[in-house]
């Protein structure tokens, strides 16, 4: 079974976002719960084709917001960590961010790696 966890989460930026953005942060956290279902009913992340989700390298996935009308366009970062069954949420963001938000994401699962390593 995959476990959703928050060890590693920007918590202070989730709690943010969700008062200035709670319609698309909802809608977030909706699809990653679909995801987690998917998964847990024994698909993989590569048969998990939902359009809501993509890769961002790293074993980092994007997963967006749907079924919003004009909706602030909103990512929510996690981490797969697949030899443990674990998806890490890590933050949260919108288009203007990404970049930052992708290059924060890898530096956070390199450290996660590290720390496992020792």
């Amino acid at each position: 079974m995959w476990e959703l966890k928050d060890d590693f989460a920007d918590k202070p930026r989730l709690a943010r976002y969700a008062k200035r953005h709670r319609a698309e942060y909802a809608a977030c956290f909706d699809n990653l719960a679909r995801l987690h279902t998917a998964l847990n009913s024994g698909l993989t992340l590569q048969e998990c084709t939902f359009g809501f989700i993509s890769s961002e390298g790293m074993d980092v996935y994007r997963i967006a917001q749907t079924g919003i009308a004009n909706a602030h366009e909103s990512r929510l970062y996690v981490y797969a960590k697949i030899t443990g069954n674990e998806i890490q949420m890590l933050t949260i963001g919108d288009k203007q961010s990404q970049q930052r938000d992708v290059q924060w994401c890898h530096t956070k699962v390199a450290e996660i790696r590290t720390q496992e390593s020792n």
